[in-house]
């Protein structure tokens, strides 16, 4: 009888269990929440989440934002005399499964998106950092999870 109990208990227990999955149009992305990679268009800015992955529609290329390689820029509202900066590393994977990481970095204490920023060139495209979100606030301490960044990846036209 006790066993019988005990089962009960714990195929309740099971039966409230569950994982949630998004419906996608993508039926072969099975993903929590539908999170797999965004498509991104050459010369159009756009936003990656920590961690998450990028394909460029017009090349055979997947960009990852994976690491925060540094952020030294100035807080808002403090008085520093050096303004920083962020550096952020990403990671791309091409055809082939060749992984090749670039660091990207935008200084502080400038308007974005940033459209001055250096220029990585990388086979036969520019990758441009315009912003590393959160901006420093003092006594605020954000986890790599919470950066996001706007990117732009354009043709080199020569």
């Amino acid at each position: 009888m006790n066993r019988l109990i005990f089962f009960t208990v714990c195929l309740v227990l099971l039966s409230g269990c569950r994982r949630d999955f998004s419906v996608n149009a993508d039926e072969n992305d099975p993903s929590p929440g539908g999170s797999g990679p965004l498509v991104a268009s050459l010369n159009v800015p756009f936003e990656l989440d920590y961690g998450q992955e990028a394909v460029l529609d017009e090349t055979n290329l997947r960009i990852e934002f994976s690491m925060l390689a540094e952020d030294s820029r100035c807080a808002v509202n403090v008085d520093c005399i050096h303004a920083g900066r962020a550096g952020v590393i990403l990671t791309v994977l091409d055809g082939q499964s060749v992984r090749n990481q670039l660091v990207a970095f935008i200084p502080g204490l400038v308007a974005t998106p940033y459209q001055f920023n250096d220029i990585i060139q990388f086979q036969d495209l520019r990758f441009r950092l315009l912003r590393v979100d959160p901006y420093p606030r003092e006594g605020i301490t954000p986890t790599p999870a919470d950066y996001s960044i706007l990117l732009q990846v354009e043709p080199t036209d020569f």
